[in-house]
């Protein structure tokens, strides 16, 4: 049996209805925000150490601070500052941005701040090819046995790249002294400056060995360096190096 309702409540009921439909339509869509707010950066932290391809990031060995094991020490084993500093690598043929990392230039390790724990690991070196450290970009080299090539296998600082590639050996050495029976130690820093040039190496510590180097072009270089006032002095020789390969790479070809 069908239910017959009065013409008035039917059209008042449809009334009513479309109304609503078309209230709710006007209404403004809530913003992004109401729906997904940005994780904490802590949160973010986490969710990259749980995340499969991250964890090859966080199963190295534990880094021991063996400095911490003397009375006194003067200065530090590591680039530029002990401090973490922003950087980023290539590890295990994946990038990894927004790390913070340390670099021990006398152990030749990259240090990794673990997220979800005090401890700090170190990067397997033999799978890490590449790094930037506070905009310092490194790179894993192999020795070159040709003489006066790149003495030992490890990470150089790529300051130039063109014709002629220009890197820096950052290395310290640890002295230890005995005064009593309290051991003292002291980090003492070594640069060293390397450069390639048409598939070989070449060590560049002395003046010579850069004009050596640009000899292709040595009248524009000295030009350059007489227009300049540049020398190749102790104090500055890494900073004046850098600035007659630059203007080196940039020369048009002959």
């Amino acid at each position: 049996m069908s239910l017959k309702l009065p013409l008035g409540l039917v059209l008042t009921t449809a009334l009513l209805l479309a109304g609503n439909t078309a209230w709710a339509q006007s209404q403004p869509e809530p913003p992004a925000a109401t729906y997904a707010v940005p994780a904490p950066a802590a949160v973010q932290r986490l969710y990259r150490a749980a995340d499969p391809v991250s964890s090859l990031l966080y199963n190295g060995p534990e880094y021991v601070n063996y400095a911490m094991r003397y009375a006194a020490r003067a200065g530090h084993q590591f680039f530029l500052t002990p401090e973490l500093r922003p950087g980023n690598v290539f590890y295990y043929q994946q990038s990894f941005a927004g790390l913070q990392l340390r670099y021990d230039v006398v152990l030749d390790q990259v240090v990794l701040e673990q997220p979800t724990s005090p401890l700090t690991l170190r990067l397997v070196n033999e799978k890490l090819d590449r790094f930037t450290i506070a905009d310092h970009s490194f790179e894993r080299l192999q020795a070159d046995s040709t003489a006066g090539g790149l003495p030992a296998t490890g990470y150089y600082e790529v300051l130039a790249e063109g014709p002629v590639r220009l890197l820096a050996r950052r290395t310290k050495r640890k002295q230890e002294r005995v005064e009593g029976r309290i051991v003292t130690v002291e980090f003492i820093l070594t640069d060293r400056l390397y450069a390639s040039k048409a598939g070989r190496s070449y060590s560049v510590n002395s003046k010579s060995a850069v004009l050596k180097l640009l000899a292709d072009r040595e009248p524009e270089v000295r030009a350059f360096m007489r227009e300049r006032k540049l020398k190749l002095l102790k104090n500055q020789f890494e900073k004046v190096a850098l600035v007659l390969v630059n203007y080196y790479n940039q020369l048009p070809p002959r």
